[in-house]
């Protein structure tokens, strides 16, 4: 049995489609229709009316508030010496988003929770309230409590970012005016506070880590002074030649550089260290995912193309005091700079929005945090690396002095170092302190929420408007809906008239409850192998081994749709369940890489599955399950991977296909919807036939043949034909409904 060709099929398509255009009704033919049905038109519109009427009598009054926040980039890290001229995430509009993800977070709704209870439980008049209470309706069943009272805030109180503005505006609504003022006006009161607290937090403990190191330069300091006083004394060497102190002053300054390099390094591994270990709770390949990227070539290349540049700058400004030789060196080397923090910046962005894609809402700045650490722990190591260089260089020159200068320069270079690196940290303690006292946070209130005189909702005059719109709109749908060309497929035989081969229709899953008074399974084939619905499987087994008449026998089979929805998963299941009862070897695979469901027929686990197999993640005997029928075994999807249609159009796919053909009888493979994405497509043509699944009441025609002539163009002989699932037997006539009485009432009888 052979599929019509498919020059006679498009014919025969383009042929019913013109019958269909020109049977579409006139003007004329409208007005009629109203005229015939202008007592219901009548009937719905004074319907409508009265419930319109009653809604804006009945309906409660509803009052927003709103506060603006302004809420500025926070300063940069007093241990961060970064090489971005502006981190991805911190980005305007970008930082805002994340701030706003924040202020919806579960810890803020929290803390703003406490703070409206607490106030709203001191105002005298309780009666003016209305979320105070966890039931509204019946206020003697007590107050909220503060859980209840943040799960309700995600509802009633919307965030908002004022169009290309650093201004995030907080609107609360509640039937109490007084109530929504206190709402708004706390939820940004715990925002504010919330945000300070994490950053005096970051404050103290670096002044911590700040002290413990400055102390120890000072005592590495004095231990220089003291040796050079004592080498003074026995050689009576006092200063050094110019060329000597000029060298000795580049190497100390590269020494203070690599100090605090190493500095940064302690510093930003122990954040990293902290942030990683609850990263890790979350998704442990998070951590792994990001130390991949962080350590790749292009990362580390530009960190130290950019660190170098950066190194010789401070070496050059170091050796001169004259204003505007400093500005035309700084000048100078900005200019070769740009680019470069320009491209990492670009880079860290990417990772960022990757890694966004993988983490909970409300951990995303955690995530934030850690990538931040992170880039800042590699630039520091990379610019270890590269003063390390930079040294062994000067080191070469260093050891050409003289005996007796070379001793004098080696403790004067130590003496320096630890002098130049202790100033450094001095400074950066000096400046953590005046942070701390200072810091009032990056978050201001700058228009808190007055008590509003007129309720924002319902809007009567509009809502009354809505009201004849929707009367008429509802009276003239009526009207027209019943004569309006419905374009979904009703039974089978639409489908044969357009040229494409019924292979099988599946009754409904609502009429088998209704003769069997119960819910299948979807596994009918397995779980109710007499109902009808089985026997529909079983007749589609047999279409589908006798479609291709050809030497090399059918092994693999494509169960795709054109929309989703439309049931290509249960007819997977239950085509492959029945080739399995039919004593073959099947291997059922979930190749719908966007939206998977296989695994939740088998009640199973996603992952690991085919993405992670085609990755070499897994090994094959890892993803290859059991089913109830021995014969019957199922690959589910995996882990959803960011090029589903790259993976499934690869080589390792074709390779994975034949390796399974060679090990099963048949293997039927669930794809997504054709209309949706071409990984369909991609499949059909690396399958020795496709069965196209549409849904009765549901999927219109138009895109049914859409389809088939989408897989027709690319294999003719591999398109078997259609299912039409979900056919309502009983909503039927003719020998529809004779054929499912015939099987169904005996088996009744017998089982009553």
């Amino acid at each position: 049995m052979e599929n019509n060709p498919t020059g006679n099929f498009i014919n025969q398509y383009q042929l019913n489609n013109g019958t269909e255009d020109s049977g579409r009704d006139t003007l004329r033919d409208y007005l009629v229709i109203l005229r015939m049905h202008w007592v219901a038109i009548a009937l719905i519109f004074a319907a409508a009316m009265c419930v319109t009427i009653v809604y804006i009598l009945t309906a409660t009054n509803y009052y927003s508030t709103t506060t603006s926040i302004k809420i500025n980039k926070p300063q940069e890290s007093i241990l961060s010496s970064s090489i971005f001229t502006d981190f991805g995430g911190q980005q305007a509009d970008r930082f805002i988003a994340n701030e706003i993800d924040l202020m919806q977070t579960y810890p803020i709704r929290q803390k703003a929770a406490k703070f409206i209870l607490d106030t709203l439980q001191t105002i005298e008049d309780k009666s003016a309230l209305y979320y105070l209470y966890s039931d509204p309706e019946n206020i003697s069943q007590g107050f909220r409590t503060v859980e209840s009272m943040a799960k309700l805030l995600s509802d009633i109180v919307a965030i908002d970012q004022k169009r290309g503005l650093d201004v995030v505006t907080l609107v609360a609504e509640s039937p109490s005016p007084i109530e929504a003022t206190i709402i708004s006006n706390l939820y940004a009161r715990a925002y504010s506070e919330y945000s300070l607290e994490l950053s005096r937090k970051d404050l103290t403990n670096t002044i911590s880590f700040l002290v413990k190191e400055k102390d120890r330069k000072m005592r590495d300091l004095n231990n220089a002074e003291a040796s050079l006083e004592d080498f003074q004394k026995r050689s009576g060497l006092i200063n050094l030649d110019v060329q000597s102190e000029q060298l000795v002053n580049s190497i100390s300054e590269l020494d203070k550089a690599k100090g605090y390099a190493q500095v940064e390094i302690t510093g930003n591994q122990t954040k990293y260290n902290e942030l990683s270990a609850e990263i890790k709770k979350i998704d442990p390949q998070l951590v792994t995912f990001l130390e991949g990227e962080l350590s790749g070539k292009y990362v580390t290349d530009l960190q130290a193309k950019i660190s170098e540049l950066e190194l010789q700058k401070s070496i050059e400004l170091s050796n001169t005091q004259t204003q505007a030789v400093r500005d035309k060196i700084i000048g100078d080397y900005e200019q070769r700079l740009q680019p470069l923090r320009n491209s990492l910046n670009e880079k860290v962005m990417k990772l960022e929005e990757a890694l966004y894609v993988q983490t909970p809402e409300e951990r995303r700045e955690l995530i934030q945090e850690l990538l931040l650490a992170g880039v800042q722990r590699s630039e520091s190591k990379s610019r270890l690396n590269i003063i390390s260089g930079m040294l062994g260089k000067y080191e070469r020159e260093f050891s050409l002095l003289p005996s007796q200068a070379l001793e004098l320069a080696k403790i004067e270079r130590q003496r320096l170092s630890s002098e130049k690196l202790y100033l450094l940290l001095e400074e950066k303690y000096q400046e953590a302190l005046i942070n701390q006292n200072a810091r009032i946070g990056n978050v201001l209130i700058t228009d808190p929420a007055r008590v509003p005189s007129q309720p924002s909702k319902p809007k009567k005059t509009i809502v009354l408007l809505a009201g004849v719109l929707i009367g008429l709109g509802l009276g003239f749908g009526y009207a027209f809906g019943r004569n309006y060309l419905d374009r979904s497929i009703k039974n089978p035989e639409e489908i044969e008239k357009k040229g494409v081969t019924i292979l099988a229709w599946i009754p409904s899953i609502d009429t088998l409850k209704e003769f069997k008074g119960g819910s299948p399974d979807e596994l009918v084939v397995l779980n109710k192998s007499t109902s009808t619905a089985a026997e529909s499987f079983k007749a589609l087994r047999t279409r589908v081994q006798f479609s291709k008449l050809e030497e090399k026998p059918l092994k693999s089979i494509l169960v795709t749709s054109s929309i989703p929805g439309e049931g290509k998963t249960f007819v997977s299941s239950n085509l492959a369940s029945s080739f399995a009862i039919d004593n073959k070897k099947v291997l059922l695979l979930d190749c719908d890489l966007r939206k998977p469901r296989l695994h939740n027929v088998f009640a199973a686990d996603r992952f690991p599955g085919l993405s992670d197999y085609l990755f070499s993640h897994v090994e094959l005997e890892d993803i290859i399950r059991d089913s109830q029928n021995e014969n019957l075994k199922f690959i589910t999807a995996g882990t959803i991977p960011p090029n589903p249609s790259e993976l499934l159009g690869s080589v390792q796919m074709k390779k994975f296909l034949e390796l399974l053909e060679n090990k099963f009888d048949m293997i039927v493979i669930d794809s997504p919807p054709l209309i949706s994405v071409t990984d369909s497509e991609i499949l059909f043509a690396v399958t020795d036939g496709g069965i196209l699944v549409a849904k009765a009441q549901k999927t219109p025609i138009d895109v049914v043949m859409k389809s088939a002539n989408t897989v027709n163009n690319i294999n003719p002989r591999n398109f078997l034909g259609c299912v039409l699932n979900d056919f309502n037997v009983k909503g039927s006539y003719g020998y529809y409904y004779n054929y499912y009485y015939y099987y169904s009432k005996p088996e009744q009888k017998a089982n009553a």
